[in-house]
């Protein structure tokens, strides 16, 4: 069944997609998957091309087409092609290692680096001896049980993604992975002697359990976003009944004091009548400015002023209880065109998720910067700080390490500051603590 023409040409169609694959592990395990887009979107084109040229080709040319895949034609595109992409992986985990100096993310990369040094070695002795090099022996079923148990053991023991995968989730997958091998054998068996039919019938079988995955990951990740939004929404609104909660008691007080006026007030009741009037009318603004400002902070609606960065930065640290010798000025005023209440907001989430990081034991420093086309402003925290995976989603939207934090913090830092034409970096690692750049265009 193995030698037969189908598997020959499912065979070439997966290897081709292996490569690919093995670079999103690795783009994901460094945190690169946006920096290094580009290079993922062309290993795709090419190999996701050989791919479809693979199943193609032999269903139109059945004779041509498999001597293509089986002839040193095909191994020869996918070696020109690979090699390259094996080095680009090899230098990324290298420079990765070095830049690491939390001791137990070294032993995960050094995990990682022996998993595709075996599995990638191994696989390509198979294609060398099909690109007619005779000397080299068949070694990549090996490699690939050899560095999966590699990749399995640094996913668990090491927490590889930092994701905790349910019982349920790995059942439904192994059942599904079980369900497909079943009927690929029984599509070989069933349509033996045509090429075209079990190629077309493995090929919809995949994207079946293709598309079965892909439904089963939209609808955990929309029950997750559901349930996130659903604990922000709670915690939105206990912040803003908190503060409705002062001008609201200021106004009912004022109303019971109203009502004990007599219908003619002496010249004193007169005047604190219209004292009261007073505040009843500032707490109302008061509370139409609250309503306005959170909304505003929802839709991020800038109204620009010439702000000095200093006595936002001094009011913020005042906030929380940080002292001014924790403020690192920069050279001269720091002044710009902001929204003064916006861009306070998103410090003061930046300088709080510092504090809840570094609790009690850790300090939180705040620096000042002004360069001649950028004003910047810098939280430096010595917490436990982020490896490359936490890094690259510190901005994703509901995104948090806290048990009670909303994952809203960073994330709308960024929106301000991309509205505002500028942008925040994050940088940092495991044991050295997180610094957070907000740079806003001078």
């Amino acid at each position: 069944m193995f030698e037969g023409d189908a598997f020959v040409a499912l065979d070439s169609a997966f290897t081709a997609l292996s490569p690919p694959l093995v670079l999103e592990v690795v783009l994901t395990f460094i945190g690169g998957t946006v920096s290094h887009r580009r290079a993922r979107a062309l290993v795709w084109l090419v190999f996701g091309g050989l791919a479809l040229a693979s199943i193609a080709v032999p269903m139109l040319l059945p004779r041509a087409g498999i001597a293509w895949l089986d002839g040193p034609s095909w191994a020869g595109a996918f070696l020109a092609f690979w090699l390259p992409t094996m080095v680009l992986e090899v230098v990324l985990l290298v420079r990765h290692l070095r830049h690491s100096s939390d001791a137990t993310e070294k032993a995960r990369t050094r995990t990682v680096l022996a998993a595709l040094a075996i599995g990638a070695s191994f696989s390509t002795s198979d294609i060398a001896h099909g690109a007619g090099a005779p000397f080299a022996p068949y070694l990549g079923s090996i490699g690939t049980l050899g560095a999966a148990a590699l990749l399995a053991t640094c996913a668990m023991r090491f927490a590889l993604f930092d994701r905790n995968v349910s019982a349920r989730t790995t059942l439904y997958v192994v059942g599904m992975i079980g369900a497909f091998v079943v009927a690929s054998l029984v599509v070989f068996r069933v349509l033996a002697g045509s090429l075209a039919a079990q190629v077309f019938a493995s090929a919809m079988m995949m994207g079946l359990v293709v598309a079965v995955a892909r439904e089963l990951g939209i609808a955990n990740a929309e029950s997750r976003e559901r349930a996130q939004r659903l604990a922000i929404l709670g915690r939105f609104s206990a912040q803003m009944a908190h503060d409705l909660r002062s001008p609201l008691a200021a106004m009912l007080g004022a109303v019971q004091v109203l009502e004990g006026i007599a219908d003619e007030p002496t010249e004193k009741e007169r005047a604190t009548r219209k004292e009261l009037l007073d505040l009843t009318f500032a707490q109302a603004k008061r509370m139409a400015a609250i309503v306005d400002s959170y909304d505003r902070m929802g839709r991020i609606e800038l109204r620009k002023t010439r702000v000095r960065i200093d006595e936002i930065v001094l009011a913020v640290a005042r906030a929380h209880g940080l002292e001014e010798r924790s403020i690192t000025w920069g050279d001269g005023q720091a002044e710009c065109e902001a929204d003064r209440d916006l861009f306070e907001s998103a410090v003061d989430n930046v300088v709080r998720n510092a504090l809840e990081a570094t609790h009690v034991r850790g300090a939180v420093r705040i620096e000042t910067e002004r360069s001649e086309d950028a004003v910047v402003v810098r939280v430096v925290d010595t917490g436990p700080g982020m490896d490359a995976r936490l890094r690259q989603r510190a901005f994703d939207d509901f995104f948090t390490t806290k048990e009670t934090g909303s994952g809203l913090g960073l994330s709308f830092a960024r929106r301000v500051m991309l509205a505002h034409g500028g942008d925040v970096t994050l940088k940092g690692d495991i044991g050295v603590g997180t610094t957070v750049e907000l740079r806003l265009p001078a």
